[in-house]
C-alpha cells in the first residue's frame, strides 16, 4: 500500500471513530440525563449603603505582567478575586492568582496554580491559562473553572476544574472536563454557573475554534459533564453567554457579539424549556464593542448588567437594568472610565456579583496594567436609576 493511501485511510479512520464516539456520547447523555429545571434565586435587595462608589486597585503597584479575566466570589471573611497573568496574553506558564478583600484592604496576590502544575495534574502539555470562574458548591467548598490552552491560541483550550474545601485557602489538583469527543478542545469559560434541580449545575461556556458559538454544559453533583446544549441554532452567533434564570424553565442569555458582527450590539438568546433549546441571539439596543457582559438577577422584575457602553471600544464600564425578558433595557450609571491620556488603556471584562443583600461588587481589568474593584450599593443603583429614568 502506498504511503499516501495509508495516510488517507488512517485519517478517515480517525474521523469515523470520532463520529461513532460522538453519536454514542450524545445517545448516552440523552438516555441517562433526567430533565432539569433552573433554581431561581430572587434576591430581596434592601435599599441601603452609600451614594458614593468605592474603588481599589487589586494588583500590586508596578505590575509588569499582562493581567486579565478577573472574577470574584464572596467568602465568610470577605471577597476572593481571581484572574490570570502572564508575560503577555497566551504566553507560556501563565498563572491563576487570587487576592482577598476584608472590606477595607486587598491582600497580596497568591498563586493558585500555573501552566506547569496543570500540565502535571492533567497529564498533558498545557501552554497557558485563562478566565477563572468561581462557583460556591457548599458553605465551605468553592469550585474554580478555567480554560487551559494546549497549543498556541485560545481555540485549543479545554475547561479545567479545581476544588477548594476551605473557601479558597488551599486547592486540589486540576481536573479535565470532558466537553467534546473531538480531542476535547476549543471550549472556554467566562460567566457565572447556575444551579439546576437535582443538585446539578449549568456552566455557561463557548466554542472558539473556527465557528464561535455559546454553549451550556450540564454538570452532575460530582462535577462531570453529562449533557451539553448548543445555544443559537448553529453558525457563528456570538459567544461568552451570561445566563440569568427568570423561571423554572425560562432564562435569557446576554451574549457577546463577534468582533466582525453587525450591528454592534449586545445579543440576547432566550429559552422556554430550561435550556434544552435557545433562540438565535438577536441584537438589543445596548452597544457592545466585542466584550463580555456580566448579568445577575436583581429583584422580582429586574436583571442587573455590567457592560461596555460603546460600540467600538472598551472605554467604560456601566450598569444597566433589563426586565425579565430583556425587551426593556435602561442605563443606570458609570463605574469606570478609560484613561484617555494613556495610550492603549481600556476597561475590560467586567464581572458582577451581589456579595451581600443590597451590596454589589464589580471587578474588571485594564489589560497589561491592573485588576480593579468597584463596590456599589443598592442605594446608589436606585438613586441613579431614578435619575436616568427622569424626563430629559
Amino acid at each position: 500500500m502506498k504511503k499516501h493511501t495509508a495516510s488517507t485511510l488512517a485519517t478517515w479512520a480517525i474521523f469515523l471513530c470520532s463520529g461513532v464516539l460522538a453519536v454514542l456520547l450524545v445517545r448516552g447523555m440523552a438516555n441517562r440525563v433526567a430533565p432539569w429545571t433552573f433554581v431561581v434565586d430572587v434576591p430581596k435587595a434592601p435599599v441601603r449603603g452609600s451614594l458614593k462608589l468605592t474603588s481599589e486597585v487589586i494588583t500590586p503597584p508596578g505590575e509588569k505582567d499582562f493581567v486579565h479575566g478577573p472574577s470574584i466570589i464572596e467568602t465568610p471573611t470577605g471577597l476572593l478575586a481571581f484572574w490570570y497573568r502572564a508575560v503577555y496574553e497566551g504566553a507560556n506558564n501563565a498563572e491563576l492568582v487570587s487576592a482577598r478583600f476584608d472590606g477595607t484592604n486587598w491582600s497580596p496576590t497568591k498563586v493558585v496554580t500555573n501552566s506547569r502544575t496543570v500540565t502535571r495534574d492533567a497529564g498533558l502539555a498545557i501552554k497557558s491559562l485563562a478566565n477563572p470562574v468561581p462557583f460556591r458548591r457548599s458553605p465551605t467548598e468553592i469550585w474554580l473553572f478555567f480554560a487551559a490552552s494546549r497549543l498556541s491560541g485560545w481555540a485549543t483550550c479545554e475547561i479545567m476544574l479545581m476544588r477548594s474545601h476551605d473557601n479558597g485557602q488551599t486547592w486540589g489538583p486540576a481536573e479535565r472536563l470532558y466537553a467534546s469527543p473531538f480531542l476535547n478542545m476549543s471550549h472556554l469559560t467566562k460567566a457565572l454557573p447556575i444551579r439546576l434541580s437535582g443538585d446539578r449545575i449549568a456552566l455557561p461556556a463557548y466554542h472558539e475554534m473556527d465557528t464561535k458559538y455559546p454553549v451550556m454544559f450540564i454538570l452532575n453533583k460530582d462535577g462531570r459533564i453529562i449533557d451539553r446544549r448548543r445555544m443559537g441554532n448553529g453558525g457563528e452567533v456570538g459567544y461568552q453567554p451570561a445566563i440569568v434564570p427568570t423561571g423554572p424553565k425560562t432564562a435569557i442569555a446576554f451574549v457577546r457579539r463577534l468582533k466582525n458582527g453587525r450591528p454592534q450590539r449586545i445579543l440576547i438568546s432566550r429559552t422556554n424549556d430550561a435550556g434544552l433549546t435557545w433562540t438565535i441571539p438577536a441584537p438589543t439596543e445596548l452597544p457592545n464593542p466585542g466584550g463580555p457582559i456580566a448579568a445577575i438577577r436583581y429583584d422580582d422584575t429586574r436583571i442587573l448588567l455590567a457592560f461596555n457602553d460603546d460600540p467600538d471600544d472598551e472605554r467604560n464600564v456601566k450598569l444597566a437594568f433589563a426586565n425579565l425578558d430583556g425587551s426593556v433595557l435602561r442605563r443606570i450609571g458609570t463605574l469606570a472610565q478609560k484613561q484617555e491620556q494613556i495610550a492603549g488603556d481600556e476597561v475590560a471584562y467586567p464581572f458582577l456579583v451581589e456579595s451581600e443583600p443590597g451590596q454589589f461588587d464589580v471587578v474588571f481589568s485594564r489589560p497589561r496594567k491592573s485588576i480593579e474593584h468597584v463596590r456599589v450599593s443598592s442605594a446608589w443603583v436606585e438613586h441613579n436609576s431614578q435619575i436616568s429614568a427622569a424626563p430629559k
